[in-house]
């Protein structure tokens, strides 16, 4: 007598699983694409890439960015003014592309991308690592206090222009050519003939750390020469590494007034100064063009 509790075979074993497996696929298949969100470390990480690209392609773009990059990668870290420095450039950056007052968000980009960028200059100690850049729970940090200061400015700047501004015949004339006291004092002072050979050497040289020290070194020699009119036009012919390296203007610059004005020309230059001096190029390359047409027209 057969019973119905008799044990199936193998192969029915085999193709009941089977069609298990068949049924079960076909039913993903019917249903909506399963969406496999990303984990917080993920996202961490996808926003720290971000804020490091958009760090460090602000310090490439920027005068003096480079040797801040530089130095982190020499020592590991940054000294104060130094640190004083790339918050300056960051935090112009900023103002000059979401205006004066950057959104929260923004502003911890730009700290987040810091210490993505420069991780030993991460505070262990803080939530994010970053929150002595800026805080923004309670709006405090380097970037912060920055922003404020360039908030200030701005303000008095309008007060200022709003009273009216003395006259630039009162204040009396300024530009390169005014005779001025600069803050540099070098360690050695060179010869005509010392310059000259620094002239050449700088001029055949590929070592851009040893130009550098050169240019500082011809720095009073290139001084009279832009206060002498026979010889300015002449300044790019005889230093013409100034076209090719990047930090020779603004370290001339720094040497000329000092880390202080540098800052205040860097955080003033989108608001203050870049619209004047593109408007000052355009009078001056139309008016030499019209005197060089008038001299033809007379000639001819």
């Amino acid at each position: 007598m057969q019973t119905d509790l008799e044990p199936a075979s193998p192969q029915s074993s085999s193709m009941h699983l089977d069609q298990s497996l068949s049924s079960s696929i076909d039913s993903l298949d019917s249903q909506d694409t399963v969406i496999i969100e990303e984990g917080p470390d993920s996202k961490r990480m996808k926003l720290d890439d971000e804020a490091k690209k958009l760090v460090q392609s602000v310090l490439v773009k920027k005068p003096g960015g480079e040797s801040i990059i530089n130095e982190y990668n020499r020592t590991k870290a940054l000294k104060d003014e130094t640190r004083r420095k790339m918050v300056n450039i960051l935090a112009a950056d900023m103002t000059e592309k979401n205006g004066g007052s950057p959104p929260r968000l923004v502003k911890e980009k730009y700290a987040r991308g810091i210490v993505a960028l420069f991780p030993y200059l991460s505070d262990p100690y803080s939530k994010n690592g970053f929150e002595h850049y800026y805080d923004g729970e309670s709006g405090t940090g380097y970037l912060a206090w920055r922003i404020k200061t360039i908030q200030r400015n701005l303000a008095k700047e309008r007060r200022g222009s709003f009273e009216g501004q003395v006259s630039y015949a009162e204040r009396g004339s300024g530009g390169p050519t005014v005779a001025r006291h600069s803050k540099f004092t070098p360690e050695i002072v060179l010869s005509e003939d010392e310059c000259k050979e620094a002239i050449a050497f700088m001029n055949h040289s590929a070592d851009e750390d040893a130009i550098k020290k050169k240019m500082k070194l011809t720095f009073d020699y290139r001084r009279k020469m832009v206060l002498d009119p026979m010889q300015s036009s002449d300044l790019l012919t005889i230093f013409p590494r100034f076209k090719d390296i990047k930090g020779l203007i603004e370290q001339d610059f720094v040497l000329m007034f000092g880390e202080g004005v540098s800052g205040k020309l860097l955080e003033k230059w989108t608001t203050a100064f870049k619209k004047k001096v593109i408007q000052q190029c355009k009078t001056s390359c139309k008016q030499r063009f019209t005197g060089t047409f008038a001299s033809s027209r007379i000639s001819s």
